[in-house]
C-alpha cells in the first residue's frame, strides 16, 4: 500500500453520487430520489434496510413519503 493510501482519510475523495441534487427543481429532485429508491429496492435480492436507502437520497428527503409515492405509482401494476 502506498504512503498516500495509508495517509488518506476516507472522506478525502468527492462523493461519487450527488444525493442532494440542489441543481434540480424540487419536482425533478423528488422524481430522481424516487427512481433511485425504486432501483435499489427492485435490484436487491433481499429486503433493503432504511439506512441503505438513505444513502441514495438527500438529507431533506422523507423516505416514508418517497416509498408512499412509489407504492401509489405501482398500485396498478403487479408489485407489492
Amino acid at each position: 500500500m502506498s504512503q498516500a493510501s495509508v495517509r488518506r482519510k476516507p472522506n478525502d475523495q468527492p462523493a461519487l453520487l450527488d444525493t442532494e441534487l440542489e441543481h434540480l427543481p424540487p419536482e425533478l429532485r423528488w422524481r430522481e430520489w424516487m427512481g433511485r429508491v425504486e432501483a435499489v429496492i427492485f435490484s436487491a435480492s433481499e429486503p433493503v434496510p432504511r439506512e441503505v436507502l438513505a444513502r441514495v437520497v438527500g438529507r431533506s428527503c422523507n423516505l416514508d413519503l418517497v416509498i408512499d409515492d412509489i407504492r401509489a405509482e405501482l398500485a396498478g401494476r403487479p408489485y407489492e
